[in-house]
């Protein structure tokens, strides 16, 4: 079809193509952003049996920035809970001597955590894996609130809500430095994801375009 029409009508359609997929994008990315941001005042439920923090690579031992703002909003939110677990979720990943978990409980035990109260999951290499896992370590009935960053909340529910759990979300502020290559990964993962979704509402703005032409 494109060897008949002429080279102007080809060359449209291409920006046509390439402008739509970029207003979708940039638009998505915008949208995706603010709702992260607007996970930071969801507060604390009145009744936690149970936190689950969800991991992210350590090196050398020792936990990075973002991982430390997902454990800080833990340990404030379990000073108000203080008869609930905390779940550490995160495996060896990227050859490190240490799973995530033993370096995420050592960091809450240096913070004043009661060893007693940290349950380790030390597997997990993924998100799916940490929602998966950890649920093997939790009642049904019991009342859990995961904590994770800011952009990483919107595909960790999604996740949980495959897997039938209705458990409650917080979010800890991502420090600004590392915002870009999170909050756009986050995004890539998420479009990976539902990648039928963002196929179809581009194909349904270019009939649109097309239309009223």
């Amino acid at each position: 079809m494109l060897k008949n029409l002429p080279i102007q009508s080809v060359s449209w359609l291409s920006s046509l193509i390439v402008a739509t997929i970029d207003f979708l994008s940039t638009f998505n990315l915008i949208l995706f952003c603010v709702f992260s941001c607007c996970t930071r005042l969801r507060k604390c439920p009145a009744t936690v049996q149970g936190f689950l923090v969800l991991g992210a690579a350590v090196k050398h031992g020792q936990v990075p920035p973002v991982l430390a703002t997902r454990l800080d909003k833990a340990i404030n939110c379990w000073k108000t809970h203080q008869s609930a677990k905390i779940i550490v979720s995160g495996g060896i990943v990227q050859k490190a001597k240490e799973s995530e978990a033993e370096v995420m409980a050592a960091y809450l035990i240096a913070h004043g955590i009661p060893a007693r109260k940290i349950i380790r999951e030390n597997k997990a290499l993924n998100t799916w894996q940490n929602l998966a896992f950890a649920s093997q370590l939790i009642k049904p009935q019991e009342t859990v609130v995961v904590v994770t960053s800011d952009f990483h909340v919107l595909r960790a529910r999604a996740y949980a809500r495959k897997m039938g759990l209705n458990w409650s979300f917080i979010s800890s502020k991502t420090p600004w430095r590392y915002c870009p290559l999170t909050f756009i990964r986050d995004y890539l993962g998420i479009i990976r994801d539902h990648w039928w979704v963002f196929c179809g509402s581009t194909l349904f703005l270019l009939l649109v375009e097309f239309i009223l032409k």
